[in-house]
């Protein structure tokens, strides 16, 4: 998901890929050098400033790089060990830690919203499992004009400021609970406050707890936009046409995207997130098939959602997607925040994962071949990675 550009699955990572950086490339020596030349382009061609990729084959990194720039004014490298926003991608270590709990029997996945917020409006026709699948009814506090947006994302909130920002998406529901499947920031924030009220912790010290520490993620936080970080790289939005170049992305307090997109991480760091995940480390087996289940409606259906302009069925389970690449069964999710945008997926039966984060948001002049850019790049490393 974008958290920026309020839109879902079909966000600009997920965009099927076009050919024109592809031909641009020259013919490859190696499997990996036409997947690099991609990453190259991107940054010589100035679509962002840099980007991360890492590939993981087998349990084993295969490949990891930095292109370009992780800071402009500093001229700092982009490399293995920059540490990016993530966006969206957080939405499955929330999932996996409700997960955890309902199997530890601290919540049920079987209530309602009321049992932990009975404050909220429509509390009660809320359910656990339709939010975590984004089937709730509930609409997206994201889904806002841009600049209005922007600015609320810029004030900082505790957790009861942040359940009020939240409210006015469910003063009156978006759809019929079970009818209907829309992306919704909001049902993971509220999650996300769940988990501090189910724990008595905050947020990010339950995630520390739980995967970051257990699973050596050292370089995987919540994060805080205050905190001074070892290699912390820099977001950016492209600029205007007439000047060129990029512009420091438009600020965000971290606490407002919640448990919807608050972390920060390394792209070595989330292949290994997906190899605990999908390891059988994080959850027993049930609960992760619970969590890799496509949902369906009420009816018994897949959901369906808008796409290149036809209406296409919705592979998706507990925070993450599951449409199949190029045929393979695939498990993946988007990511967008102000400055960043994320991507990771492991094709399962290959056994092989890839993440990329790139240090560009577009913004409001975000050059054409930025949307079909991050999606070409994973087409060239999946090439590479399954040759």
């Amino acid at each position: 998901m974008d958290f920026t550009r309020r839109t879902s699955l079909a966000g600009m990572l997920a965009a099927a890929a076009a050919p024109a950086l592809a031909k641009a490339a020259k013919p490859a020596t190696s499997r990996w050098a036409a997947a690099e030349a991609v990453a190259n382009r991107i940054v010589a061609d100035k679509l962002a400033p840099g980007l991360q990729v890492s590939v993981r084959r087998h349990g084993a990194m295969v490949f990891s790089k930095g292109f370009g720039l992780a800071d402009i004014e500093t001229a700092t490298p982009m490399t293995p060990a920059s540490v990016c926003r993530i966006g969206s991608i957080t939405k499955q270590f929330t999932a996996s830690v409700i997960l955890q709990l309902a199997q530890e029997g601290k919540l049920s996945l079987n209530d309602n919203l009321a049992v932990y917020l009975p404050e909220f409006p429509n509390a009660q026709r809320l359910g656990l499992r339709r939010m975590l699948s984004h089937t709730s009814g509930l609409g997206n506090y994201t889904a806002v004009e841009f600049n209005q947006f922007l600015q609320a994302s810029r004030v900082d909130r505790n957790t009861t400021q942040l359940v009020e920002a939240m409210k006015p998406t469910s003063e009156t529901l978006a759809y019929e609970p079970g009818t209907d499947w829309r992306y919704s920031n909001t049902a993971y924030v509220l999650l996300g406050v769940i988990i501090e009220r189910v724990s008595g912790k905050a947020y990010a010290q339950v995630m520390r707890e739980r995967l970051f520490a257990p699973l050596g993620l050292t370089h995987t936080a919540v994060d805080d936009a205050g905190e001074v970080v070892p290699n912390r790289a820099n977001g950016y939005s492209n600029a205007r046409p007439d000047v060129g170049g990029f512009r420091n992305a438009s600020f965000i307090a971290m606490s407002f995207p919640g448990g919807a997109g608050n972390m920060r991480a390394t792209t070595e760091d989330l292949c290994a997130w997906h190899a605990a995940l999908l390891g059988g480390k994080v959850l027993p087996a049930e609960a992760l098939k619970e969590m890799l289940t496509p949902v369906r409606l009420a009816n018994g259906e897949l959901p369906t959602a808008l796409r290149r302009g036809a209406r296409e069925p919705v592979h998706y389970g507990y925070g993450i997607g599951l449409e199949p690449r190029d045929g393979r069964p695939c498990v993946s999710h988007d990511g967008g925040i102000q400055g960043f945008a994320s991507h990771l997926e492991t094709l399962t039966d290959d056994q092989v994962t890839i993440a990329s984060v790139i240090n560009t948001d577009g913004g409001a002049f975000a050059p054409k071949a930025l949307a079909t850019a991050p999606g070409e790049l994973h087409d060239a490393f999946r090439k590479a990675a399954l040759a």
